[in-house]
């Protein structure tokens, strides 16, 4: 039997992680929880009550800051965590506010079949460049900054990187051939998890206090590894399925979903989407996901 672990960050909204861990929840997965530090009001009493599973962990908090390397940090500590426990089949890494769009039966049969391949999601356009942009220069104070458009550490962090340009920085100069970006959320296998684990060194000497890098370290080193030609974009030749998972770009950043888009989704070829509004905890929902023929 294949075990995998589901990796999951979650910051807020606690009845829909309990929903996703509950639409998940299956003898052969295990979960790793990492919540936010920031969030104050979650009850890890409350979560191992309403959700029935012996296969739950929970991981050491950290204050995760959008656009800072704590990110990145939070899913590499998911990792650490779970590939200590066990050999796991496939490492997924998930929000609080995913969804999985087909049943365990469905998502371990598909990656059974597909066994090897590493689910990474590279952009289509532009990758390279943009990756380079974010890591090239020492992006200070980026933890305080996070999206403010106007403030002290903003405008101090702007006026260091004025400098860094001046002086041509390039911190990345050495893998510069390498770097890539992508959507942060995977499913990996225990290769390359352990892979990606034993980089940690390299990995804060070239990303720590870069732009948004938890986009770009997995698909840089997937590019550097000896895993690269098991990507899986290059057995299924298409860019929109590489790593399962459906984001709508078009209609939002991203797009939330709601009940209604459901539906439709699970129709569709994805296994997981993200992200969704909370009217998507219900009966009838948890029935389809439960179903094995789904």
């Amino acid at each position: 039997m294949s075990k995998h672990a589901y990796l999951i960050i979650c910051h807020n909204n606690w009845k829909q992680l309990n929903f996703l861990i509950d639409c998940l929840n299956d003898p052969r997965n295990d979960f790793y929880i990492m919540v936010d530090s920031k969030a104050t009001d979650f009850d890890c009493e409350y979560l191992t009550k309403s959700v029935p599973t012996d296969n739950l962990y929970f991981v050491n908090q950290i204050d995760v800051r959008w656009g800072d390397y704590s990110l990145f940090e939070a899913s590499l500590s998911l990792l650490k965590a779970a590939s200590a426990h066990q050999k796991y089949s496939y490492y997924h890494l998930l929000s609080g506010v995913d969804m999985p769009l087909k049943s365990q039966t469905y998502i371990h049969n598909f990656f059974d079949s597909n066994q090897g391949y590493e689910f990474v999601d590279f952009d289509n356009e532009d990758s390279s460049s943009l990756a380079f942009r974010r890591t090239r220069y020492y992006y200070l104070l980026q933890k305080y900054v996070g999206r403010k458009r106007i403030s002290f550490f903003k405008i101090l962090r702007d006026v260091i990187l004025i400098f860094e340009k001046i002086l041509h920085v390039n911190r990345v100069k050495d893998i510069q051939s390498y770097l890539a970006k992508g959507s942060n959320w995977f499913s990996i296998t225990d290769d390359f998890a352990h892979y990606i684990i034993g980089k940690e060194s390299f990995i804060k000497k070239y990303f720590y206090n870069t732009y948004i890098c938890d986009e770009i370290v997995v698909q840089t080193l997937l590019n550097m590894s000896p895993y690269k030609d098991n990507w899986y974009g290059n057995k299924n030749h298409s860019l929109e399925y590489q790593n399962m998972r459906y984001l709508d770009w078009g209609r939002g950043k991203p797009y939330t979903f709601s009940k209604d888009d459901f539906f439709e989704l699970h129709e569709g070829e994805y296994l997981f989407a993200r992200k969704f509004s909370t009217d998507i905890v219900s009966n009838d929902i948890r029935d389809i996901l439960l179903n094995k023929e789904n």
